[in-house]
């Protein structure tokens, strides 16, 4: 009995909670961003530390984007799972899109 209130309970969540998850998302691309071209963190030096950082970028937003598929998933929460992957892939686009902009800019 307790299984179909938490179920009930993750769904009635759904609504509310897939802005959240897409606002957080995109604030997690942004600083995954920062970091492997080294503005958060300690800044690489040579060629090693730059790609140590793309790496663990890469790791930690794989990561990210893997569990969260599956938590969403598993709760059935279709609109948070939507919003998740979407953000998810559609921010580092974004971004890497607005900073190559960002030159013909100036």
């Amino acid at each position: 009995m307790s299984e179909i209130r938490v179920w009930a309970q993750a769904r009635s969540m759904d609504r509310t909670l897939f802005a959240v998850v897409g606002v957080a998302d995109l604030l997690l691309c942004c600083v995954l961003l920062l970091m492997s071209v080294g503005v958060v963190g300690p800044e690489p030096t040579t060629r090693a530390e730059e790609t140590s950082a793309w790496h663990s970028a890469a790791g930690l937003y794989l990561g990210w984007l893997v569990i969260g598929a599956v938590l969403f998933l598993a709760l059935r929460m279709t609109r948070s799972l939507l919003a998740h992957v979407a953000m998810m892939i559609l921010s580092p686009v974004l971004a890497f899109l607005l900073i190559l902009s960002l030159p013909a800019l100036s």
